[in-house]
């Protein structure tokens, strides 16, 4: 009996395929969230050093792949713990400057990314850098001369090198850490100029004011007689190295310091005196700088022991048949003066001369007489008696 139900069971179910059942898929529901991804951080932070001050930085930096509609933040802060937006979500601006800094200080910065969500979302994470604004104006250099050398002086800044320039633009050689600097055998009576520059990192400061240092003339060189009359003295120097606009001083006085002439300051390097008597004289000569140099300072006096022509001696002649003796008697003063006697032809032709002597000395050491011999009979000759002062 049990096997008869199993088999109508099957029957039953034999009637039926599987293949013939279908089921029909309802409407979608849709849930809709709108999403923003959020931006990469920038990258390559970088500060425009040349265009850096000592009160302004000027920082840029890279998208890193961020599209437009991108926003980014700058924040400064001087101890990288309290931190100060420079820039607030600047929509694709990527650079700023930075403006009203102490100049040569370190300052940090930090840049992050926002996307174009409402309100702006971010990463979270930052790019960061530190950056030196350049060292302030320094203050103008002092400086010093003594002569044709002068010391120039500054002051330095920590974390800073200085630089040091002359009036050409051309740096000076100098060792960190210095203070001064000595430049010697410079062209006297001439204006110099220097200035500084502190340097750091980032670069140089604005150079400092400029200082300008004369040197000082030097003593004029070379005080020589050019030409002289018994009345009379031309005398010249050389300038030793000073410029044209050097000025001068001359004065003459007896030789025992008693004042006759001194001339006005003039650039000219030669000096006429003139109505002197025959005589000894001293002559003096110093320099000063010129007009423009602000320090009036004037050299030591050169000197030159010198005299004017003296007057010429009086001649006396006694010929014999082969000799002429000479005597010759002075009509000035005969200190330092010395003596020549010059026998010539009747043509003029120098026949025999004497040494310069002074009185008292070589062929005058007993007086000023000299004998020429081996002269020819009853023929003409001129007898010159000549005086000069002595070097």
């Amino acid at each position: 009996m049990k096997k008869v139900r199993q088999m109508a069971i099957l029957t039953l179910l034999g009637c039926f395929s599987f293949a013939q059942l279908s089921f029909a898929a309802s409407a979608v529901s849709t849930t809709t969230v709108n999403v923003v991804t959020l931006a990469k951080t920038p990258s390559n932070l970088t500060l425009d050093t040349e265009a850096a001050t000592d009160t302004s930085l000027p920082l840029l930096w890279d998208a890193n792949g961020n599209p437009s509609n991108t926003g980014y933040t700058l924040e400064m802060s001087e101890d990288q713990t309290d931190w100060t937006v420079v820039q607030d979500k600047g929509i694709d601006d990527m650079e700023e400057t930075v403006t009203g800094l102490a100049g040569n200080k370190m300052h940090y910065f930090r840049v992050s990314s926002y996307n174009q969500d409402s309100p702006p979302g971010t990463n979270g994470e930052y790019l960061t850098g530190q950056f030196l604004t350049k060292p302030a104006k320094p203050p103008a250099p002092t400086g010093s001369v003594d002569g044709q050398t002068i010391t120039v002086n500054w002051g330095n800044e920590p974390g800073t090198t200085t630089k040091l320039f002359d009036g050409k633009d051309q740096q000076l050689t100098i060792d960190d850490g210095d203070t001064n600097k000595t430049l010697a055998d410079l062209t006297p009576d001439t204006a110099y100029e220097f200035y500084i520059v502190h340097s750091n990192t980032t670069g140089d400061s604005v150079p400092s004011d400029k200082v300008k240092i004369w040197t000082d003339a030097k003593d004029p060189a070379n005080l020589r007689v050019t030409d002289s009359t018994e009345t009379s003295l031309a005398i010249a120097i050389d300038a030793n190295g000073n410029p044209s606009t050097t000025q001068y001083k001359y004065r003459i006085t007896t030789i025992d310091g008693t004042a006759i002439d001194e001339s006005d300051w003039t650039t000219d390097l030669t000096y006429n005196f003139s109505s002197l008597s025959p005589g000894r004289y001293k002559v003096y000569a110093k320099a000063r700088n010129n007009t423009q140099n602000p320090n009036v300072k004037e050299t030591a006096e050169i000197e030159l022991v010198t005299g004017t022509v003296p007057a010429a001696p009086s001649v006396e002649t006694v010929p014999t048949e082969d000799s002429i003796t000479v005597t010759l008697t002075p009509n000035s003063d005969s200190t330092n003066v010395e003596f020549r006697i010059v026998l010539q032809d009747e043509n003029g032709q120098e026949v025999a001369v004497t040494d310069w002597a002074q009185q008292g000395t070589g062929w005058a050491a007993f007086e000023l007489t000299y004998t020429f011999t081996g002269l020819q009979p009853n023929r003409n000759y001129k007898v010159l008696g000549e005086a000069r002062y002595a070097e």
